[in-house]
């Protein structure tokens, strides 16, 4: 009887083995080989045919043009407007949740803009506020003047935040309507009876309920700003002016593809990258489990 019982368990035990095999032959093929290949190339002087090892000369190169820096640069401009769109998607959340007139009409307006991909989000800013973009045409017809928008880096950064706030409010509402879902209704019942406001249900319900989700919206837009900017960049400014408005995630594509024998300056980019995202995702991990305590 034990001797089958052992067997049994050796089977179930093979055949979960064989049942993860496909799925890890996957990410060792599609995942774990170009990884392990870009980190190689990071060391060399690669233009996709030919390579020549140059050591940490990349990395080396990297931080002393000072490119880095003023890559990283547009990226902590996003971060620092992410406090803006949280507060919106929490104010927009609650007011859904509170039924205000037309709720249901806005809640499909708000998502709407979730379900377009970044390009045509994009070239659809780019057709509004280009030099002769339609903004541009009727602000001309007014008497107003024609204005580049994207060609001056403050206001090229706002359209590009915009962009970023149009097409994330839906995600965040749908997020934080799912975590409003778990609150208790005789919570703000009571509070309505004891004379709190709405600023109060929000101070001291809504916020200390949605920690969770706020954190989760935080943690995936933190994410996103990082290795997400490249069709939202490319379609709207395409770097520029100059390369203001560069992020990392874009610098790595023109260096791989469009300068000549670059690739491994692009590999070093991408391998710095990834530790840029690692170090974040540890940071929130900590914050998360502060939380959870």
């Amino acid at each position: 009887m034990v001797v089958k019982i052992l067997n049994l368990a050796k089977k179930e035990s093979l055949l979960g083995y064989a049942s993860i095999i496909p799925a890890f032959l996957f990410i060792a093929v599609f995942f774990g080989i170009p990884i392990v290949s870009t980190i190689y190339h990071s060391f060399t002087k690669w233009d996709g045919l030919n390579t020549e090892w140059v050591g940490i000369g990349n990395y080396v190169k990297i931080f002393t043009n000072g490119e880095l820096w003023s890559l990283l640069k547009t990226n902590f401009v996003f971060l620092l407007s992410m406090p803006g769109i949280v507060l919106l998607c929490l104010v927009v959340t609650v007011l859904l949740y509170e039924e205000v007139t037309g709720w249901k009409f806005f809640r499909s307006v708000y998502y709407i803009p979730t379900i377009l991909s970044a390009v045509v989000v994009g070239f659809l800013m780019k057709t509004l506020f280009a030099e002769h973009g339609a903004l541009s045409i009727l602000a001309d017809r007014v008497g107003l003047g024609s204005h580049d928008w994207l060609g001056h880096t403050t206001s090229a950064f706002m359209i590009l935040i915009f962009c970023y706030y149009w097409q994330s409010l839906g995600q965040g509402v749908l997020i934080l309507l799912a975590g409003m879902a778990a609150i208790s209704n005789e919570m703000f019942e009571a509070a309505k009876i004891d004379g709190a406001n709405w600023g109060h249900r929000l101070l001291r319900i809504v916020i200390p309920s949605l920690v969770p989700s706020l954190f989760y919206f935080t943690f995936i837009n933190i994410t996103w700003i990082f290795v997400g900017l490249f069709p939202l960049t490319y379609s709207v400014t395409g770097g520029g002016p100059g390369y203001s408005t560069t992020p990392i995630d874009f610098m790595i594509y023109l260096k791989g593809f469009q300068s000549d024998g670059a690739m491994g300056y692009a590999s070093a980019l991408s391998v710095l990258l990834f530790l840029i995202v690692l170090v974040f995702t540890w940071v929130q991990f900590r914050v998360s489990e502060r939380f959870s305590d």
